[in-house]
């Protein structure tokens, strides 16, 4: 039967049915027109081991103890050819491919960024607290490491001292949703005077304000916003104020800011504290600002401007 294996036969040796039956019949492999042919053919002989060819189909197939199992054809691979990211190939033997990302990382923390179309580089980690960040100047990845803005959603614009008549800002950024600033310690040279502010070196009519402070009357300037940020003795400095500016880049509407404060009275030493409010009847973009008293000089302050995401 199919699986007897190999049998040297010897001179003089008398060759058996069954021999001819298990050597040569059962362990060939048999060609039959169809598989109809071969089931009525081997019916009471199948064998598990026995190898079939079909005419019909062009099939090879072995039968495996309960079924004829395809043993396949001859495949049509000639070669593997390394593509983009990957080197490695061959025409013949085993082939051996290997991922060239895994060679672009070179230490710990390295990740992989795009540098252009099919094509990237690994960008090395950065230091402890610092965050990927998008920029467009850096090439070619297009991303950094960067240290995280202080006070997380507000990045510092410009500061500096409140001296003389007037002090404007630096250039600012219009990249941000909203300005904060921040007012330490105003004090004007003159007794009554509060802290006044324009924008983009505006000197026009183009302003109004007014709000509520218990020791301050609320007469709208056209010439400038009233923080009311500010002290009526000028030999003291314990004033604060807070002016936020939403949507300041935007070239559509008039801007508007919200300016809370504490200032320090004359006479007993009463503090005076309140909400004022005011805009700018402009529809540009705000890139500077301007601080100066409502009249004579500073004697003292500084500010902060803080870009808010």
């Amino acid at each position: 039967m199919a699986g007897a294996g190999y049998k040297l036969f010897q001179t003089g040796d008398v060759l058996t049915a069954a021999q001819v039956n298990t050597y040569l019949n059962e362990q060939t492999v048999m060609v039959f027109a169809s598989a109809a042919a071969r089931t009525s053919a081997l019916t009471s002989v199948l064998a598990e081991g026995m190898v079939s060819y079909l005419q019909d189909t062009n099939a090879v197939e072995v039968y495996d103890g309960s079924a004829w199992v395809s043993i396949g054809s001859s495949g049509d691979i000639t070669g593997v050819t390394a593509g983009t990211g990957i080197s490695g190939g061959g025409t013949s033997g085993t082939v051996t491919i290997t991922n060239d990302m895994a060679t672009t990382i070179t230490a710990a923390g390295d990740i992989v960024v795009g540098t252009g179309s099919g094509t990237y580089d690994n960008l090395p980690i950065g230091t402890t607290g610092q965050v990927l960040t998008a920029d467009t100047t850096v090439s070619p990845y297009k991303v950094k490491w960067a240290t995280a803005s202080s006070g997380g959603a507000y990045t510092l614009l410009t500061s500096g001292s409140l001296t003389g008549s007037s002090v404007t800002s630096a250039t600012l950024s219009g990249s941000y949703t909203d300005l904060k600033i921040v007012v330490t310690q105003y004090q004007g040279a003159t007794d009554d005077t509060y802290l006044a502010i324009r924008f983009n070196g505006d000197t026009g009519t183009n302003y109004q304000s007014g709000g509520n402070n218990f020791n301050y009357n609320t007469t709208p300037n056209a010439t400038h916003i009233r923080t009311n940020v500010g002290v009526v003795n000028s030999g003291t400095s314990v004033s604060l104020g807070d002016i936020y500016i939403p949507n300041y880049a935007n070239t559509i509407t008039w801007k508007y800011a919200t300016c809370w404060n504490v200032v320090k009275n004359s006479g007993a030493g009463a503090v005076g504290y309140g909400l004022y409010l005011g805009n700018w009847a402009s529809t540009s973009a705000i890139t500077s600002v301007t601080f100066f008293p409502n009249t004579g000089n500073f004697n003292n302050g500084s500010y902060s401007i803080y870009g808010v995401k």
